[in-house]
């Protein structure tokens, strides 16, 4: 599934760097979009982010600035963030990224941490932050009016761009992160690889700073709300490859509500997700380390319960982990 092929009309391929890519030149990588670290808790601050940053506006390309959380007092890391990254608001999408190393509120206050921070952003700036977040702890930051950028990796194997990531379509995000090991031209290392789901006029809506007359009108084009709410009847009808396109990039939402959503458009929702199926390929089984990622993201629980759990499913629970185990390098 990797390719380096120019993305579908309305996606977009993308890198996330920090000071780890402090010698990358965004000149001879291929991207759409970069989204830089600018800083960390109240205490680091990434000395190659405006470098990064100007050059990705030099050269055309769209920009984001993100703040990796500690747990500490929201306020002030938001304020840290804004102090050091100012410069760029205006210009790039804000983002929390909200993770579980140095961070001791991660799985205990996700939900009101985050919703803190960003809200505190948001009334400082008028800009709406995006939230970083593993598909694992997706759950715990959902629908609190901002959108999601996700991670989910399928292994850790090197790859280029990928037109149809793992999972897809499975739950709705704005930007999808899908490996850390990613490989481009122009650049010898390792890169975070991403697909955008909103096109390049939505991110530079979220990118602006909202007046008086943009209230109620911070969602956009595939705003993970699902709200349902567009007047489809005023759409000219598309083919059902187009539609099931955007059924995978998340703008149909999921179960019911997507039934209900392409019923009310006039789509025939058998159909759509028929083609659905086909374009993205899912294979029943999976590879011992997309099984191990998944037990260490505790989706197959513990001792004896995820034996049984794995060995039902066809798997060798001790291939698996030993596979875990090597990953978490004990």
């Amino acid at each position: 599934m990797a390719s380096n092929k120019v993305p579908l009309k309305g996606y977009m391929d993308g890198i996330d760097i920090s000071a780890w890519q402090d010698t990358i030149d965004i000149t001879k990588v291929p991207c759409d979009f970069v989204i830089v670290k600018a800083t960390e808790g109240t205490d680091y601050k990434n000395r190659f982010f405006a470098k990064h940053c100007d050059q990705v506006i030099k050269v055309g390309k769209l920009l984001g600035a993100f703040h990796y959380a500690n747990g500490g007092d929201p306020h002030r890391e938001a304020e840290y963030f804004l102090a050091y990254s100012k410069k760029y608001v205006g210009k790039a999408i804000l983002v929390l990224d909200w993770e579980g190393q140095n961070n001791p509120q991660f799985g205990r206050s996700d939900r009101a941490w985050c919703k803190e921070w960003c809200d505190y952003v948001y009334r400082k700036t008028r800009v709406k932050p995006l939230i970083y977040i593993q598909k694992s702890a997706m759950e715990n930051v959902k629908n609190l009016g901002y959108r999601l950028w996700v991670a989910q990796y399928p292994d850790y194997e090197q790859t280029g761009y990928q037109e149809h990531p793992w999972n897809e379509g499975q739950y709705d995000c704005s930007i999808r992160q899908y490996t850390s090991v990613g490989r481009l031209p122009g650049y010898e290392g390792n890169l975070d690889l991403n697909k955008s789901y909103i096109d390049k006029a939505t991110w530079r809506k979220c990118a602006a700073i909202k007046t008086g007359s943009d209230k109620g009108k911070t969602k956009g084009k595939g705003s993970d709300s699902n709200s349902g709410k567009s007047n489809y009847k005023n759409r000219k009808k598309k083919s059902i490859d187009v539609i099931a396109k955007e059924v995978i990039a998340g703008r149909w939402g999921n179960g019911e509500d997507r039934k209900k959503r392409l019923k009310t458009a006039g789509y025939d929702y058998d159909k759509v997700q028929e083609k659905v199926n086909a374009i993205v390929k899912f294979s029943q089984k999976k590879s011992i380390d997309e099984i191990a990622r998944e037990v260490i993201a505790g989706d197959w629980g513990n001792g004896d319960d995820r034996k049984n759990r794995l060995k039902k499913a066809g798997y060798d629970h001790v291939k698996v982990q030993n596979k875990v185990n090597e990953m978490l390098g004990r």
